[in-house]
């Protein structure tokens, strides 16, 4: 069985090409192979390597929704001639643009189609109506993406399926660095993961700690490792954060580490993790974090409430509000939240590995592989 993922991609970041990763280490079952479309100009950073196909068409997203029409349809015809050269069994449209791109081979190839909604978006009523064509089959990410959506879990339609955590987080050592928290004076370091991008909200952590008193100023660090996407707002972006760090005067709090290869030793060197965005959809991160014992600090939004058990295996404050982040921070320095046990946290997400990820993505392929008149 062959599996074509749209995602259309010019960078390798993001959470989705972590998925696919994730689904290739799993160890699917003999027979099932997985080639990834990204846009011409991608280029590989990250291991394991992928099998790729490349166009100058599919975009994975942009700011103007004509610009992902255009580009889609364009990328249609790309991906006809494609489907001409070689047999895929399973189409899996991961982004914005892939997902037009499906709807067109829906509609006019009669292909049936695989959509993973990776996102928050605004337009509900659009990803409700593609999910009621024939062709469509719609996962979500989990229960709270599912109500964003109107969106019911019924076979054959819509599934719900957590972005998986590598297996290898649940069977590394769990952190030793647990916090404190009856030390008054003990140092809190908190540990952010992931691209410095604008829907990320690294902003507010920054801020919070800023309007932190200065005595409990000097117990926090915070590590934010995350590499700067070459777009000019994802720059532009990133310069605001090192502006606002020296405005502050910060520079001993908030420590910009950049990319990181040793994953596991950053977030192991925390007490807490970090998840600032607004309507974080799956957070690969937030659960790496977990798996390693490490309890999180997260808005109280998109996955984030689907993931972390509120005042056991992390704290969640109101999304966007900077000084219920900092109201948070206060507490946990205070000593007034002492989290559950490193492996307690762990086991909160084992149902979450990416083996059984793959294990429910293989039984949708399985489906939209068989012949139409297979189908109960």
């Amino acid at each position: 069985m062959r599996i074509l993922h749209l995602v259309g991609q010019r960078e390798d970041a993001g959470g989705i090409l972590s998925v696919i990763r994730c689904l290739h280490q799993a160890g699917p079952p003999a027979g099932i192979e997985h080639a990834t479309w990204v846009h011409r100009d991608y280029e590989e950073t990250r291991a394991p390597s992928l099998d790729y196909r490349r166009t100058g068409f599919i975009a994975s997203d942009s700011p103007s929704h004509l610009a992902i029409f255009f580009s889609s349809v364009l990328a249609f015809f790309s991906l006809r001639k494609l489907l001409r050269k070689e047999p895929f069994d399973v189409i899996h449209a991961h982004t914005r643009g892939g997902l037009i791109v499906s709807l067109l081979a829906g509609l006019f190839l009669g292909r049936r189609v695989l959509f993973t909604n990776h996102s928050y978006a605004r337009r509900t009523w659009f990803y409700r109506w593609a999910a009621r064509r024939d062709w469509m089959t719609t996962v979500v990410l989990n229960p709270n993406m599912a109500a964003h959506y109107g969106l019911a879990v019924e076979p054959h339609r819509c599934s719900i399926i957590f972005s998986g955590c590598a297996d290898r987080f649940l069977e590394e050592p769990l952190t030793a660095n647990a916090w404190p928290s009856a030390d008054p004076l003990a140092k809190l370091k908190l540990v952010g993961m992931g691209t410095l991008v604008r829907w990320k909200c690294w902003h507010h952590p920054i801020a919070a700690l800023a309007r932190l008193p200065a005595e409990l100023k000097a117990r926090v660090e915070f590590h934010l490792w995350g590499p700067e996407q070459a777009d000019a707002d994802s720059q532009a972006f990133a310069a605001e954060l090192r502006d606002a760090i020296e405005q502050h005067g910060l520079q001993e709090t908030v420590l910009l580490r950049g990319v990181t290869n040793h994953v596991t030793d950053a977030l192991r060197d925390g007490h807490f993790v970090v998840v600032a965005s607004e309507n974080e959809p799956c957070s690969v991160s937030l659960m790496e974090a977990l798996a390693l014992g490490l309890p999180a600090l997260a808005a109280r939004s998109g996955g984030n409430v689907d993931i972390v058990r509120d005042g056991t295996t992390g704290l969640l404050y109101e999304t966007g509000s900077i000084d219920g982040l900092r109201d948070r921070i206060v507490a946990i320095l205070n000593g007034e939240f002492t989290p559950a046990s490193p492996a307690e946290i762990r086991e909160s997400v084992r149902g979450w590995a990416a083996s059984e990820m793959a294990a429910e993505y293989n039984q949708l392929y399985e489906q939209l592989a068989k012949p139409a008149d297979d189908d109960p």
